[in-house]
């Protein structure tokens, strides 16, 4: 039988063999350590090197100052998630952070913590309640912005394997769908987005059965083909970040591509974006031909196929026209 211990004070795991942030099973919390398993869970020193020392937070989601304060201690992967309302964004990420914690992105990257736990698992207590058969009608709440004019940032932290250990930290963005929807409608809100000019990658989820719908597929056709154009045009984000296409709820329309994804990647790249691919993505699924977290590992590949610089590159290391992001500011361009 497997032993728990955890360094937090107000933590009983030992005892109880519950988990005190409420991880099911127990193994999957970062803080916990099981001495019967053949790969350990990270010791509380390691934890500790994953972040710059003296920053505390609540860990429900990060503010563009707290992630300035992060990314002046080291350099940090921003990744925007833009889509429309009840397109899985926050469905995509829980389940990133699933795999994560589980250790199933093992072997090539492993989970190194995050400064946002309580926000994640607040994200999945829906999830996590469920006892029926198949999924809920409704897996995680409705994102609501904290700040209605300032984006929330969920963070994971992930230690490469090979070819060296390095360790990335990568904020993504959990907005509102409206935000997305208003962006598309009028180009007088990019200001909301100028933080995007500082991305290392963007995520824009589309939805496979309205992709796939004979009444849906043109109007979803035209409203990403506006998308790309704002954020190119008004947002001013960098033409050669890399750029995912998530086509959502693949475990509703199955694991191929709809072919109205096609003509989407063709006009983002007569945009000049150079960057652009596209991948089905089913983030839970209770259908055994499309398994849950579909994709979800290549989506991250295609996020970090640039040369971004990591905690083990020197400062004088070359990295192209974005050098300077090592040591840039978020609130730079969202003072």
């Amino acid at each position: 039988m497997s032993t728990y211990s955890c360094p937090r004070a107000d933590c009983t795991v030992a005892v109880t063999g519950k988990c005190l942030l409420s991880h099911v099973p127990v193994e999957t919390c970062p803080h916990v350590r099981v001495d019967a398993l053949d790969v350990p869970i990270q010791e509380p020193e390691q934890q500790r090197e994953t972040f710059p020392a003296g920053l505390v937070y609540h860990g429900n989601e990060l503010g563009l100052q707290q992630a300035s304060e992060l990314f002046a201690a080291r350099y940090g992967h921003l990744i925007g998630v833009l889509g429309a309302y009840d397109t899985g964004k926050t469905c995509l990420l829980c389940s990133l952070y699933l795999l994560a914690s589980c250790g199933d992105l093992r072997p090539s990257r492993m989970f190194a913590g995050s400064m946002t736990l309580p926000g994640f698992e607040n994200r999945l207590r829906l999830l996590r309640k469920w006892v029926g058969p198949g999924l809920p009608e409704q897996l995680v709440d409705h994102t609501l912005a904290a700040d209605p004019r300032q984006p929330g940032l969920l963070h994971i932290a992930l230690k490469g394997t090979a070819p060296t250990p390095a360790l990335h930290d990568l904020f993504f963005t959990d907005l509102p769908g409206e935000w997305t929807t208003d962006l598309i409608k009028r180009a007088d809100v990019a200001e909301r987005f100028r933080f995007l000019k500082r991305a290392d990658g963007l995520v824009i989820t589309l939805h496979a059965p309205r992709l796939l719908a004979p009444e849906t597929k043109n109007s979803q056709i035209q409203s990403a083909r506006i998308l790309l154009q704002r954020l190119r045009d008004s947002v001013g984000v960098a033409q050669t970040i890399p750029i995912v296409l998530a086509i959502t709820r693949c475990d509703l329309a199955g694991p191929t591509v709809p072919p109205a994804v096609y003509p989407i990647v063709e006009f983002a790249r007569d945009l000049g974006f150079i960057n652009v691919s596209h991948m089905p993505i089913a983030a839970f699924s209770d259908r055994a031909e499309v398994p849950s977290g579909m994709g979800v590992a290549s989506l991250l590949d295609a996020l970090l196929s640039n040369t971004a610089p990591t905690t083990t590159q020197s400062s004088c290391e070359p990295y192209g026209s974005r050098i300077f992001e090592r040591f840039r500011c978020v609130l730079e361009e969202h003072p």
